[in-house]
């Protein structure tokens, strides 16, 4: 139970000092005023069936109303202060955890136990959509409540203690009795975790604005709407399990409270009727006990909670210890002019497959080189790119950075040497220079040099804020839609902006007009002038300005060397560039 107060009170704490010194402070001040309602009207009550001193009652009148005033006036300004800290605290919690998964393995947004992990972790985090501090106000509640109960206490006890063990007991069995309730609904928003995961992804697909002409060319709206549907039909049903779950403790709850009443309260009729107490005692006693049980009720409750969100504690622990195995290295990158990255006996599968992706590549590209991959579909050319970026790590063999095994070496550092262009490129709502330069200093001329190597130089002039206009239109009305080509020259700038060393162009001209295509093709050298350049094209043509070809079919390498050498060959290549070709010549 404690494991998770701790860890959310040390985070607080991290974050914030003050913010948990008002919480303690404001549960403290509010614990003290049901404890002055309940005493000090036992004295009004007493005082006007007896010599009525109006003093005496002015006196306890102004101790009552201005304690409550001064308290409430604190406790408000406490109150309200820590609920910003708070909102202080978790957007800080929520940067970590956005630093973090940005920072995770590639391979792990790709993995769905991790994706299912992390929806059970921000479970117990947002508590169910309570929010952050949620268990840590729960924590603070019984705290505050500690207080009241032992004033209480004190004052019950001065009649009969039997009274408190009686409460304590009828307490304790029905609050048990709703937690193994809760406990059953814990289990049941544990069980739907991969489901409303599914169903948020296909609610999102309609607000996100990519989909919208996948959906309305293809007619699939309601297609979606009945995958998303049914998706909601298997959350909503576990939902309404819950409800029922929770009702059935809340009626434990009441079934005990009322027992309690009829207990507590015929006992102090009848010592009325005996004259074994007076009636403000009466007052403050029934006061005492509707006090003590409201108090004690709200820690049960509490640890309840505390109990019910701690099991997701186990899956958030996962989830923040899962090792960065791609961040391992701690050798500095060693560049040398002459550089070389070398596959040396690499394999890879998938994770959660047996099938190889890739088996036993053996290939070496020098410095400077131009090395195209061909290939047909799933033949293993994205795989290997992903493997020479260092999205994942071989499952067999290694690979070397001028002798040294990639996985020694700091891993920011490995990745500031590639440039890449991937065919699934992501474009940002941001301004054109800013999607271009993103994290790097912005230069306004460099980036224009680059935009008209790309060709986007006439693109250029015709924006109403040139290379300041937004892209795409969530937060200017004029925004700027790119096409599909416009969009991959953008990005193949942002690419030749970055300057690094290996520049990794997956199907870079997919989207352009045989004209464009033609100027990129003519000025591809020109534009990796002095750079390693990995090219992977479907057009077959494109091999003609590279140096090295590697051809790829399932998985495996099984021609490499130069478009007229393979081409002599007479093997695979030269079949899919005659196939290719053919297919031109009747068009």
């Amino acid at each position: 139970m404690f494991k998770g107060i701790v860890f959310f009170i040390k985070n607080g704490w991290k974050y914030d000092k003050r913010y948990i010194i008002w919480r303690l402070l404001f549960q403290f001040i509010n614990a003290l005023i049901p404890i002055a309602a309940v005493i000090i009207p036992k004295y009004m009550i007493d005082e006007l069936m007896g010599a009525q001193n109006i003093s005496k009652l002015i006196f306890y009148v102004i101790a009552l109303a201005g304690y409550t005033l001064i308290a409430t006036c604190l406790s408000n300004y406490w109150n309200w202060d820590a609920f910003s800290r708070r909102c202080r605290v978790a957007a800080e919690f929520d940067s970590d955890l956005h630093r973090r998964l940005a920072e995770a393995d590639f391979e792990r947004l790709e993995d769905p136990h991790f994706l299912d992990m992390q929806e059970k972790a921000k479970k117990f985090l947002y508590c169910d959509w309570h929010g952050f501090g949620y268990l840590l106000d729960c924590a603070m509640m019984i705290i505050g409540q500690c207080f009241t109960l032992i004033g209480i206490s004190a004052v019950i006890i001065t009649l009969d203690w039997k009274i408190i063990a009686i409460f304590i007991l009828s307490l304790m069995i029905s609050t048990k009795l709703e937690g193994l309730q809760k406990k059953k609904a814990m289990r049941l928003s544990q069980a739907i975790s991969r489901d409303q995961r599914c169903w948020q992804y296909y609610s999102g697909m309609f607000e996100d604005f990519s989909y919208g002409k996948e959906i309305r060319m293809n007619s699939i709206g309601n297609w979606l709407l009945s995958r998303e549907r049914s998706f909601f039909t298997k959350v909503n049903s576990n939902l309404k399990q819950q409800n029922d779950t929770y009702i059935k403790a809340g009626n434990w709850g009441a079934l005990f409270t009322f027992l309690q009443q009829i207990l507590a309260y015929g006992y102090l009729i009848a010592c009325i009727v005996e004259g074994a107490i007076s009636i403000g005692s009466f007052t403050m006693y029934t006061s005492a006990v509707t006090t003590f049980a409201s108090s004690f009720r709200r820690v049960m409750e509490s640890v309840i909670e505390i109990r019910a969100y701690d099991m997701y504690y186990d899956d958030l622990d996962e989830y923040l210890a899962v090792p960065k195995k791609l961040r391992q290295g701690k050798e500095s990158l060693k560049t040398t002019g002459k550089d070389q990255i070398e596959f040396k006996n690499v394999s890879f599968r998938y994770p959660g497959t047996d099938q190889y992706a890739l088996e036993n590549i053996n290939i070496c590209i020098h410095s400077g080189e131009k090395l195209s991959i061909v290939g047909e579909n799933g033949a293993g050319k994205t795989t290997f790119i992903k493997l020479l970026t260092r999205l994942y790590d071989p499952t067999e063999g290694e690979i070397l950075f001028n002798g040294v095994n990639i996985k020694k070496i700091e891993y920011e550092q490995y990745m500031s040497l590639f440039s890449t262009v991937y065919q699934d490129y992501k474009l940002f709502s941001f301004s054109l220079k800013d999607n271009i330069a993103l994290n790097l200093p912005v230069d306004d001329k460099r980036i224009q040099t680059v935009l008209e190597r790309v060709g986007l130089s006439e693109k250029l002039r015709t924006l109403p804020k040139g290379m300041d206009t937004m892209l795409y239109k969530n937060f200017a009305e004029d925004g700027f839609e790119p096409s599909g080509g416009e969009g991959q020259k953008i990005a193949l700038a942002r690419a030749l902006y970055r300057d690094a060393p290996f520049v990794i162009l997956d199907e870079p001209t997919a989207a352009w007009d045989p004209r464009a295509e033609y100027e990129m093709y003519r000025n591809f050298n020109e534009m990796v002038a002095g750079k390693t350049a990995v090219y992977i094209s479907h057009r077959m043509s494109s091999t003609k300005f590279c140096d090295k070809v590697a051809v790829f079919t399932k998985g495996k390498l099984v021609e490499y060397g130069t478009h007229n050498d393979l081409i002599k060959k007479d093997g695979l290549y030269k079949e899919l560039f005659d196939m290719q070709a053919q297919y031109y010549k009747e068009k």
